[in-house]
């Protein structure tokens, strides 16, 4: 959650609502109003011929503040100064964190509140400090009921409102995990035994675990296993790569495995 106004270095989501000779006048999201300028020279890197040849009105842009000045409400911007994966991210978790509260919105006024848009704020700070992750004490609630909210300090009714909303809305995270393996067999057709090999993993698909293999460049080749129940995630990677080994291993070759990423994915 946001500070009422912003502090120096901070990323901040911005939509623009002037392009002007020496820069431009945006409007900063997440701080009601509050407006902010981006000087001409933060606009890009290198020469700029024409400012609309990189921001037009109605775009939305991550700028990393450069100067505040809360006694005259100044906050001055720059694009430069912020790389393309900081924008993907600070814009992913501004669209998330819009969504929680338009939810909240929607459950306060369903549960009676006579202002809807301020607890949706509030009930934000609350399951915030409460969790730090607000996304996943939503999850959590959605699998375990409402008492998790009402734990976390919503009122009993904003908290079955909201449950139902989650429940309606939210789509179950989807975990995976990436092996990378190594397999290397010493024959005319070895490439087919590996073949053959990764295949056999792809034959524990279910309707509950998706498994899929591929190449990173021989010898170097990846299973990926994902599914929204993270147990059948890791019994069927188990399983997959032992499956894998072993045949390569009958085929004459060797394998091993030299790496493992697990990652945990929202789906919007």
């Amino acid at each position: 959650m946001p500070r009422d106004f912003p502090r120096r270095n901070d990323l901040v989501v911005a939509t623009v609502l002037r392009v002007e000779e020496h820069g431009v006048v945006v409007s900063l999201d997440e701080y009601r109003g509050l407006q902010g300028y981006i000087p001409r020279g933060h606009v890009a890197s290198g020469r700029i011929k024409d400012i609309r040849d990189f921001v037009r009105e109605g775009d939305r842009v991550v700028g990393r503040v450069i100067r505040a000045d809360r006694s005259k409400g100044h906050v001055d911007l720059s694009l430069r100064y912020v790389s393309r994966e900081q924008a993907r991210r600070k814009l992913e978790e501004w669209k998330e964190r819009s969504r929680i509260v338009s939810l909240l919105r929607v459950a306060a006024s369903r549960a009676g509140s006579p202002d809807p848009e301020g607890d949706a704020v509030r009930a934000w700070e609350t399951l915030e400090e409460a969790a730090g992750d607000v996304v996943g004490i939503l999850e959590e609630a959605a699998e375990e009921g409402a008492g998790v909210l009402t734990d976390a300090g919503l009122p009993p009714k904003v908290a079955e409102e909201l449950l139902a909303l989650v429940r309606e809305h939210f789509k179950p995270p989807l975990y995976e995990n990436q092996v990378l393996l190594r397999l290397f067999v010493p024959t005319s057709d070895g490439i087919e035994a590996i073949r053959s090999a990764l295949g056999g993993a792809e034959r524990y698909n279910s309707d509950k675990v998706r498994v899929e293999a591929f190449s990173a460049g021989a010898p170097r080749y990846v299973l990926k296993v994902y599914s929204t129940d993270p147990t059948s995630v890791k019994r069927t990677t188990t399983l997959a790569v032992k499956r894998v080994l072993e045949e390569v291993r009958r085929a004459g070759g060797v394998g091993e495995v030299v790496g493992q990423r697990e990652s945990k994915r929202r789906a919007a």
